[in-house]
C-alpha cells in the first residue's frame, strides 16, 4: 500500500481557519489584530492617554501645554496543541475507509473547541505586566456584571450546579442595552453570546409579538439565532462560569454546586483576537511506530482591548 500523500501546510490552514470561523463565528466578530503580531507571539495594544481638557473664554496665556502620556497593552498568544495520533501501517491496510481523515478531523475539532472557549474566557480578562516580570490578569469587575432577574428556576444539574438561579429575562439585556449606551459605546456591531439554556430561558419570557420579530431578524449564516435590544445574539453550548464570589472559572474546570453560568455581550471593537501560526505536523512511516504520527498546533489570543472595560459586559444567574 502506498503511503499517503503529506498534507501542504497551506492547505491545512486554510481548513482550520474555516472549521475555526464556522463553529465559532464570535471569531470574527471581534477585533482582528493578527497582523500585528510581533515575533510570532506577542500583540501589543496602543492605549491613548488622557483627552485635552477645554476652557470657555480663556483670560489666562500662556496656556499650559501637556504632552498625552500614551500607554500600551501587551497580550501574548496561546500556542495550542494536540497530543500525537499513531495511525499503525496495518490498520492503514486493512480499513476500507480513510481513517487518516478521521484522525485529522479529531484533532480540528478539539482545537476548535478548546480555542473558541478560550477566547471568551480571555475576553473578560485584563492582561497586565507583572511586578518582577510576566503578565498577571484581572477578571471584569463587578460594574460590568448584570445578575438575571427571572423566575426561580431549578438548574440544569449536568453543568454540577445544585437549587436554583434566577432565569434570563429580556430586561436584562435591555440592561446591558443601556449600560453600552450610557458608556458611549458605538451602538452598532453589538453582540450577546448566550448559553444554550439562559438562551432558552430568554426565549421563554418573550412575548409572541417580540419572538416573532426576534425570529425574523436572524442571520443563520453567520451564525446569529435573532436581534434583541440592540444586539446579534448567538447561541453556544458554553460561554462563561463564575464563582459565587465572582472570579471567572477557566474553560474545561468543572463548576461547583454554587457557580453561576454567564453570557457574554460585547461591542466588536472592544475586544480583540490575533491568530498566529497553524501547522500539522505528520511523520510519515516512522519505523519506532510502524506506522504514520500526526499532531497538530494553532497560535491563537485575545483580550478585552479597554482598560476601562466599556464595550464588555456578563449577564450572570443570580442565586
Amino acid at each position: 500500500m502506498a503511503q499517503n500523500p503529506k498534507v501542504p501546510q497551506e492547505f491545512w490552514a486554510q481548513y482550520v481557519v474555516e472549521k475555526l470561523w464556522k463553529e465559532n463565528p464570535h471569531l470574527a466578530l471581534c477585533y482582528d489584530e493578527s497582523s500585528f503580531v510581533t515575533g510570532g507571539s506577542v500583540v501589543y495594544i496602543p492605549q491613548a492617554g488622557a483627552k485635552p481638557a477645554t476652557q470657555r473664554n480663556r483670560s489666562v496665556y500662556p496656556a499650559t501645554a501637556t504632552k498625552r502620556a500614551d500607554t500600551a497593552l501587551v497580550y501574548a498568544l496561546d500556542v495550542w496543541t494536540t497530543d500525537p495520533s499513531h495511525l499503525p501501517l496495518a490498520e492503514q491496510l486493512e480499513l476500507s475507509y480513510q481513517k487518516t481523515d478521521s484522525v485529522l478531523g479529531d484533532h480540528v475539532s478539539t482545537l476548535i473547541e478548546a480555542v473558541g472557549d478560550e477566547l471568551l474566557y480571555n475576553w473578560i480578562r485584563a492582561f497586565k505586566p507583572a511586578v518582577g516580570g510576566g503578565v498577571t490578569a484581572d477578571n471584569l469587575p463587578a460594574s460590568k456584571k448584570i445578575a438575571t432577574s427571572g423566575a426561580d428556576t431549578a438548574v440544569n444539574s449536568v453543568d454540577g450546579q445544585t437549587g436554583t438561579r434566577k432565569a434570563f429575562h429580556y430586561r436584562d439585556l435591555q440592561k446591558g442595552q443601556a449600560m453600552m449606551n450610557k458608556d458611549n459605546v458605538a451602538k452598532g456591531e453589538r453582540y450577546a453570546m448566550l448559553e444554550s439554556y439562559m438562551y432558552q430561558q430568554f426565549l421563554d419570557s418573550l412575548s409572541a409579538n417580540q419572538m416573532a420579530a426576534f425570529q425574523g431578524s436572524a442571520d443563520l449564516a453567520k451564525g446569529i439565532v435573532g436581534e434583541f435590544a440592540g444586539f446579534k445574539i448567538l447561541d453556544r453550548s458554553s460561554v462563561l462560569a463564575f464563582t459565587s464570589a465572582g472570579v471567572a472559572v477557566a474553560p474545561g474546570e468543572a463548576l461547583g454546586a454554587t457557580d453561576n453560568l454567564g453570557c457574554l455581550l460585547w461591542q466588536k471593537n472592544s475586544v480583540t483576537k490575533a491568530m498566529g501560526d497553524t501547522k500539522l505536523f505528520d511523520d510519515k512511516g516512522n519505523p519506532l511506530y510502524y506506522g504514520d504520527v500526526y499532531s497538530t498546533l494553532l497560535k491563537m489570543g485575545g483580550r478585552c482591548r479597554r482598560e476601562d472595560w466599556k464595550g464588555v459586559i456578563s449577564i450572570v444567574q443570580a442565586a
